[in-house]
């Protein structure tokens, strides 16, 4: 069992920097356009803030707020979800959308509003899909530190939705706020 929740803690490390990553890009996309070698850049950047998420949650990897071998049976339920919205989401998107080469170099893809397949689900599918593999994990290994990671993904995370969600409504305007209207953002709710 203690595998287990060291793989947990440490794909929980990597996925809560995710937002972090992607809040050096939305704030400052105009800038990165601008620089040469920008995934050369970030990328390094991304593997330092894992170092830094492990290392700021290891003396708790092993603290337990629960001990339930039985939270593992809702893991991978969270994660066909999280499968779901990833495979449906990459039919969609690019995987230079993915890594976000469409914000920092804009004249290389042409920008179109993507409202088809898992994005009629909800905006953020993607989001949605690491919060569910997320916790998956978070629950599965009930560490302090699992908990501790998923907060931070979930705070950084409203805090991304936000920028990039100013940077979609600026790219798309009217198309963009008729979508909101009719799309929840990260949690798909039943439609009337």
């Amino acid at each position: 069992m203690q595998w287990l929740r060291t793989l947990a803690w440490i794909a929980c490390g990597i996925y809560a920097t995710i937002p972090a990553y992607w809040m050096m890009v939305h704030p400052f996309a105009g800038r990165w356009r601008e620089a040469r070698n920008k995934l050369k850049v970030l990328a390094p950047l991304w593997v330092v803030m894992w170092c830094v998420a492990w290392g700021a949650s290891y003396p708790w990897r092993n603290r337990l707020l629960y001990h339930n071998a039985g939270t593992w049976v809702m893991a991978p339920l969270l994660w066909a979800v999280s499968v779901f919205m990833y495979v449906n989401a990459a039919r969609e998107l690019s995987f230079m959308r993915l890594i976000g080469r469409h914000e920092l170099e804009p004249d290389r893809e042409p920008g179109v509003l993507i409202t088809f397949g898992v994005h009629r689900l909800v905006r953020h599918p993607l989001y949605l899909g690491h919060c569910c593999t997320m916790l998956g994990f978070t629950l599965g290994a009930g560490t302090l530190a699992c908990f501790a990671l998923f907060a931070f993904a979930l705070v950084t995370g409203a805090v991304m939705i936000g920028f990039e969600e100013r940077e979609l409504h600026a790219r798309f305007g009217p198309a963009w706020e008729e979508y909101c209207e009719h799309t929840p953002a990260i949690f798909p709710v039943p439609k009337d």
